[in-house]
Order: structure tokens, then sequence, then C-alpha cells
């Protein structure tokens, strides 16, 4: 089971959400993203630990899924467009975003459309 750590999320989206409106959201997620190659000062190799997955959904249905590695850079940052094409839900909409690094650590973050 992975376990859960407080590393920082941030997503926005901008733009007006009604249906079929096309927003634009950003993604950011505070992790070290280290390649194992960085060497301390010590001489020793700093240990991978880089995001394996990243996960993406409008309510249920999956906006892409991404499987990062060691070219991904600390504190990832990625842009993707919402299309809200659909009618709205009654209960409205929703992203979730969740990822899995390769020490078994994960975040998650939930955020309501208005």
């Amino acid at each position: 089971m992975a376990e859960p750590v407080n590393f920082p999320i941030r997503l926005t989206v901008t733009g007006a959400v009604q249906p079929g409106a096309s927003l634009k959201a950003v993604l950011l997620i505070g992790h070290p993203m280290e390649s194992g190659f960085r060497t301390m000062e010590s001489g020793q190799l700093v240990p991978k630990n880089v995001i394996e997955i990243l996960l993406v959904r409008l309510n249920e249905t999956t906006l892409f899924q991404a499987a990062t590695g060691i070219g991904i850079s600390a504190n990832p940052y990625f842009a993707f467009p919402v299309d809200l094409s659909q009618t709205a839900p009654p209960t409205g909409w929703h992203l979730s975003v969740n990822w899995v690094d390769d020490k078994g650590q994960r975040g998650e973050l939930k955020r309501e459309l208005q």
C-alpha cells in the first residue's frame, strides 16, 4: 500500500465552468524528483525518488495518465485542457489528481469546479 505524504499540490483552473466550455488547468506538484545520479558532498548518491504514475480525472473520466521518469524536473508542472462538453452532472464537476512515486509515497488532490 502506498504511503500518503504531504508534498504540496497546486491546481489552478481558468475559464467559465459551464456545459460546453473548455478550461485550462495548470498543475504543480512539489516533489524532489531525484534521478539517482546526483551526489551529496560526501560523494554518496542521492537515492532515486521520482513520480512514476500521474492520473488526472474529471469526475469518473480519465483526462490523462502519465508515466513519468527521471527526465522530469523537480516540482513538475503540467498544463492541460479540460473539456466540459457534456451536460453537468447533478453533483457538478470535480477534478482529481493522484500520483505515486517509486518509494510508494502518494499524493492526492480533489477540486470542485465552480
